[in-house]
């Protein structure tokens, strides 16, 4: 549920009863989960207005932590999806694990002690990078230590998925069922949405787009693998071939029209399209969005993606492309985290579970 509806309404989105929802609801209000809302401005309904409906802010907050190879960014959010804060803190590539999780420990603290923040904290999510070294060990110091500070639910998830998580859920694929995200930063990844549910394969590694081979001969990659595309459009490969300093420099070059940086944009765009093409081929996708430091380049880089996908899919995939930047900068990773939390279904956010909710579990479980 996301800001207001009217009992009607959410009956005609869950395809339950209005009797039904008015049981739910009202129980729901008895716990304290969900309160009145003011009607939407601009209604021109004639009559007596419906009652809307909204979850309780006071319920409690969700934090959202991301690690990037060179960032922390913490946010808080209350269970509306409203943000309540954030902080970010940039590192070297070096920087201890330990010094992050300190870094991202207290900001959380300082997020839910403070402010609007000050309502229970109730999980917290946290997106890693998918290629790191000991990544396992990472993670379960990770959740060790914010467990033992904070006592809620942790979970976790690649940090360019949760990225595509956010974008899908409150940026530039909101309003799409089918998406291919792809995260264009120091790593390359991504996430597939299919029939408006986060696909992550058998093993959760559906999405690794920066480790698709395009030249078994080509540099090394990170991974240890040659030829991957991360290896030729990772941020760190992009400025030194551009011989830009940072993203905004090399914006600044395309504004200008530097040859350079042209060539340079053209080529990555078109690698990248390569890869979407044969991903929007594969699973008859036409709807794409680009995020990360990357996608600042805007139509620059669009364009080419467009042509190269164009070149190489059907007719139908190619009429029907939509391709965007997306929308949510750079708190996208840890606001996935958060859409993370809010997801899961296993994590309670009141105190108490009605009966009817109870009798919908007993239901989907018998």
């Amino acid at each position: 549920m996301r800001g207001s509806a009217s009992r009607a309404q959410i009956a005609e989105g869950t395809a339950l009863s209005r009797a039904t929802i008015s049981e739910i609801t009202a129980e729901l209000r008895d716990a304290g989960l969900v309160v009145l809302a003011q009607a939407p401005a601009g209604s021109t309904r004639v009559g007596r207005t419906p009652e809307h409906l909204t979850l309780n802010p006071a319920t409690g907050v969700i934090v959202g932590v991301e690690f990037s190879h060179t960032r922390v960014t913490v946010v808080a959010c209350d269970i509306t999806h409203r943000v309540l804060g954030s902080r970010m803190l940039d590192h070297g590539k070096e920087e201890p694990w330990e010094q992050r999780f300190t870094t991202a420990t207290d900001f959380v603290g300082q997020l839910v002690s403070t402010g609007a923040a000050s309502f229970p904290l109730r999980a917290i999510g946290v997106g890693v990078p998918g290629v790191i070294s000991g990544r396992a060990q990472v993670l379960a110091a990770l959740e060790q230590r914010l467990t033992e500070h904070y006592r809620v639910p942790i979970r976790t998830e690649n940090n360019a998925r949760l990225a595509g998580l956010a974008e899908f859920s409150w940026g530039a694929g909101q309003d799409m069922r089918d998406l291919i995200y792809m995260r264009l930063s120091e790593g390359v990844g991504g996430l597939l949405i299919i029939d408006d549910e986060p696909r992550l394969g058998n093993t959760g590694s559906a999405g690794e787009f920066g480790h698709v081979c395009l030249d078994p001969n080509g540099p090394v990659c990170r991974c240890s693998n040659r030829g991957c595309l991360e290896a030729y459009v990772g941020m760190g490969a992009v400025l030194r071939r551009a011989g830009a300093a940072s993203v905004e420099d090399l914006v600044d070059a395309l504004d200008r029209s530097e040859s350079r940086a042209h060539a340079v944009i053209a080529d990555a765009g078109a690698r990248i399209g390569l890869v979407l093409a044969n991903a929007c081929s594969i699973l008859d996708l036409s709807s794409i969005v680009l995020g990360g430091a990357l996608s600042e380049a805007g139509e620059y880089l669009v364009r080419s993606v467009r042509q190269t996908i164009v070149r190489h899919v059907n007719a139908g995939i190619a009429e029907n492309l939509k391709i965007q930047v997306a929308q949510l900068g750079s708190l996208d990773g840890a606001l996935g985290s958060v859409a993370l939390v809010l997801r899961d279904r296993t994590i309670p956010v009141g105190a108490r579970t009605t009966s009817a909710t109870a009798r919908d579990e007993r239901g989907r479980t018998a």
